[in-house]
């Protein structure tokens, strides 16, 4: 029988690995359109320093596709089982600021609050700063409202 902490843990990498082996969710919701808010947000000069279009877009593409970030947190953050919806307003392991998020990202959540699901620092994936910035970037733009 297999004890129910490695279960928790060794999980989330199967799916990972899984969501990879078949191309994670493709690239297809990276190319949803920038909600209204965010440009909003970002032309009203109210955006956290580093955060552009840009930025924003790369995290995107990372987090649905390459950092198969969205293998737990569903497509463009919007939750699963294994991890929570990033574009809500409860954030369970940060401020949901872009330094609190950034934060998350480099140290990983080794001890999930609510989900079985444990993220591995940068992801378990070697991202490099660049990357991390655009993931936070992304995740952060997920939760401007109009």
């Amino acid at each position: 029988m297999i004890h129910k902490s490695l279960l928790s843990h060794v999980l989330p990498l199967f799916v990972i690995a899984a969501a990879t082996a078949c191309g994670g969710t493709g690239g297809a919701n990276a190319d949803l359109p920038m909600p209204e808010a965010v440009s909003t947000t970002l032309n009203a000069g109210t955006a956290p320093d580093g955060v552009t279009m840009e930025t924003i877009t790369e995290g995107r593409i990372l987090f649905n596709a390459r950092a198969t970030c969205s293998a737990c947190h569903g497509a463009n953050g919007k939750g699963g089982q294994l991890a929570p919806n990033l574009a809500d307003d409860v954030w369970l392991n940060s401020d949901g600021s872009y330094a609190g998020i950034i934060e998350v990202i480099e140290t990983g959540v080794l001890e999930p609050k609510q989900y079985p699901g444990l993220m591995l620092p940068r992801g378990g994936m070697g991202l490099s700063d660049e990357e991390v910035s655009s993931l936070a970037a992304f995740i952060w733009s997920l939760g401007v409202r109009g």
